[in-house]
């Protein structure tokens, strides 16, 4: 069974999100449930950023509040509300007065953070899904920018150094002529200073387009730098 553990996190990853900062944390939507009399189970899903809402997410979404509703029966945290109580009681999450408690359950490639608060009248349970792509890079504070960092000019292989909120880059005195050796100094040289390879790239769009330009957000990346597709339905202007 997938075990509910006390969250640490941000209080605000257990309450909705929208606009930059739901595509920054990687908010794929949200469930909610409701015990009705007792023990029955009705759920609604609202969809955040349904672009995330792959087949894999939902199969182990699925296999994770199926976990929690039926493992070991009556002592399953979502069997019942009585259930539900007596879990909150013996195993109290962050304080979330007056919204209850907060949980975490975070796997290899989703993290889940559900608010309990089992309470006839009201929705029981809220459980907010999110990418670990984008969340976790969150958390470890790399959707910021850096002050500075080295990167590659892509249409001469010059290595280049960058500095936050100014237009333009400089030659790096340490350039090569050879494009492929300019990488592996800048990636050095960034992983010694704490930059991903992310941030590298906004940086390198911020300095040719502008700090506010859309190219110019970390987790408009992935890991290794590549431009993630944009969700649906954005502005042609942000392209």
């Amino acid at each position: 069974m997938y075990e509910l553990l006390p969250a640490q996190d941000d209080k605000s990853l257990f309450f909705s999100m929208n606009g930059e900062r739901a595509e920054r944390c990687g908010v794929i939507g949200h469930l909610r449930a409701d015990f009705d009399s007792g023990e029955l189970f009705y759920t609604s899903w609202t969809d955040n950023q349904a672009h995330l809402k792959t087949t894999a997410f939902k199969q182990e979404f699925d296999s994770v509040i199926n976990s929690l509703r039926k493992d070991h029966e009556k002592s399953s945290p979502f069997a019942s509300r009585r259930s539900l109580y007596a879990f909150c009681s013996t195993n109290p999450g962050m304080d979330l007065s007056p919204q209850g408690n907060g949980y975490v359950i975070r796997t290899q490639d989703y993290s889940y953070y559900l608010r309990c608060k089992p309470a006839a009248g009201e929705y029981d349970i809220y459980c907010y899904a999110y990418d670990n792509r984008y969340l976790l890079p969150e958390l470890a504070g790399q959707h910021e920018l850096p002050n500075d960092c080295l990167s590659i000019v892509p249409s001469t292989g010059e290595l280049v150094f960058i500095v936050f909120g100014e237009k333009g880059y400089y030659p790096s005195g340490k350039s090569t002529s050879d494009p492929h050796i300019n990488r592996q100094i800048a990636t050095a040289s960034n992983v010694l200073l704490g930059v991903t390879r992310a941030q590298e790239e906004a940086m390198l769009a911020g300095s040719m387009f502008g700090w506010d330009a859309p190219a110019a957000k970390p987790w408009r990346y992935d890991a290794g730098g590549s431009p993630r597709p944009l969700p649906p339905n954005r502005n042609e202007h942000e392209r």
